[in-house]
């Protein structure tokens, strides 16, 4: 039997993850400068947990403006539950003073009637876009493009999967992902890949017999003759002999 293409494979792991994961609908449009937010609340973090810090930003700060000019401790309180909340505030507060810095309020939104190329060249002059998965959310969200961000934990999941290997950067692996799955489908994609990452394919050891890919993965197919084999040394150890009466 023929290996089959990523796009093939990509393709029966979205159908296997929908019949587990029964998603409801991500967010579709933001602002510029609320998808930079979101994906530093975003990465490494769940999608319901992004979803309340920006809620709590909107609802918790007059403005922007208002969180510019916080202390991070108040900052970190919206982000509080996720991992490295400090780092993540500081980031955000850092994002929206370089803003200001540069252009004197809080409106990208004219960069996103420009090019997409032209767009991301001009952003990446904030230090929030040193991280791939900040700039594959605002491209998704706010630029109209295809990305599909990848985070620690989606990384860790795909590499299990063996569509990526230890080497391959995260950029590059988003180019593959991006190249396989279409546009319609990259958000709903991530999504699965996330639930994924979150729910069987967790750090540390994963829990393969509850995964509904356990067929087509390497390391669950891996794991499950890991088990198989230990199971036939188990039966065919000797027993104790009887003690003599």
């Amino acid at each position: 039997m023929a290996t089959p293409s990523k796009t093939q494979f990509l393709t029966e792991v979205h159908t296997l993850l929908k019949k587990r994961h029964k998603l409801e609908p991500s967010v579709d449009k933001l602002t510029i400068l609320e998808a930079v937010v979101y994906g530093i609340c975003h990465e490494d973090a769940t999608r319901e947990q992004a979803d309340a810090a920006l809620a709590r930003f909107k609802d918790g700060f007059f403005d922007w403006n208002e969180v510019r000019v916080s202390s991070l401790e108040e900052i970190q309180g919206i982000v509080a539950g996720m991992s490295d909340a400090e780092g993540r505030a500081f980031r955000i507060r850092r994002f929206l003073r370089q803003l200001f810095e540069k252009t004197y309020g809080f409106n990208l939104e004219p960069l996103a009637k420009k090019p997409q190329k032209e767009s991301v060249k001009a952003l990446e002059e904030y230090d929030a876009f040193s991280s791939d998965y900040v700039l594959a959310t605002v491209t998704r969200l706010a630029l109209a493009g295809h990305a599909i961000p990848v985070d620690a934990p989606a990384l860790r999941a795909l590499r299990r999967l063996g569509v990526a290997d230890e080497s391959t950067e995260v950029p590059a692996l988003r180019g593959i992902l991006e190249r396989a799955v279409p546009k319609n489908r990259g958000a709903e994609f991530g999504d699965l890949i996330e639930a994924l990452a979150h729910d069987t394919c967790v750090e540390g050891e994963p829990d393969c017999p509850r995964c509904e890919l356990r067929k087509i993965c390497p390391t669950g197919q891996a794991q499950k003759a890991e088990a198989a084999a230990g199971a036939k040394a188990a039966k065919g150890k000797p027993g104790k002999a009887k003690s003599a009466e």
